[in-house]
Order: C-alpha cells, then sequence, then structure tokens
C-alpha cells in the first residue's frame, strides 16, 4: 500500500510544472499569445502548409464554381439547340407534304400525278 502511494506521489506534477500549466491556461483563455522569434521560426513550416492548404482550398473552390458555371451554360445551349431542332424538323414536314411540293413544283411546269404510278414487270422468256 506504501508503494501505490509514493507512486501516486511521484506522478504527481510538481509546483513548477502546475505553476507552468496554469500560467499556459490563463494566456490561452486571455487569448495572449505572444510568440519570440525562436517560436515562429519553429512553426514556420507548419505555417507555410496550412497556408498552402488554404490556397489549394480557394483554388478549388473557384475551379468549381467554374465547371458549374459552364456546365449550366452548356446546358442551357443544348435546350436552346433541342427546342431549334425541333422547329426546323416540323417546318421540314410541313415542306415535305405532297401538297406542298406539288404547290411549289407547279411554277416550274411539273404536275402531280391523277392516276397512282404502275408497276412494271418484265415477263421474258
Amino acid at each position: 500500500m506504501n508503494r501505490i502511494v509514493e507512486e501516486i506521489e511521484e506522478q504527481k506534477p510538481t509546483d513548477k510544472e502546475s505553476v507552468k500549466f496554469t500560467e499556459r491556461m490563463k494566456k490561452f483563455a486571455d487569448f495572449d499569445f505572444s510568440l519570440n522569434r525562436a517560436q515562429l521560426s519553429k512553426q514556420a513550416p507548419f505555417l507555410a502548409y496550412v497556408f498552402l492548404l488554404v490556397v489549394l482550398f480557394i483554388y478549388n473552390s473557384h475551379t468549381a464554381e467554374k465547371t458549374i458555371r459552364k456546365t449550366n451554360k452548356l446546358n442551357n445551349e443544348v435546350k436552346d439547340l433541342r427546342s431549334e431542332y425541333i422547329t426546323v424538323l416540323s417546318e421540314l414536314m410541313g415542306e415535305s407534304r405532297q401538297s406542298s411540293v406539288a404547290k411549289r413544283l407547279e411554277k416550274t411546269g411539273i404536275k402531280e400525278l391523277k392516276t397512282p404510278p404502275s408497276k412494271i414487270t418484265y415477263s421474258g422468256n
């Protein structure tokens, strides 16, 4: 039992350690972060890494927005072209009717057949 008490006492922080911890907590709570040149140079690689990540995140966001705008523009263009296709197709269907073709050919002198065409067969020996 005595041994366990001794181990627990050894694990307890010393007064200096507890004072450092409480001072750190006070600085953290008060947002009192004073950095000296040595601490700043020690943290420089990490800060550069964070800065690079922020730049990549911003670039990725801009690229995604650009792609979305381009996709929306192309979708609108597809809708416009589809409606134009349907319009032109309906006009072509109207122009290719027999009565429309006969009307246009009347000016050239070609007349519409009144009798249906007959089939020519070869009856050879």
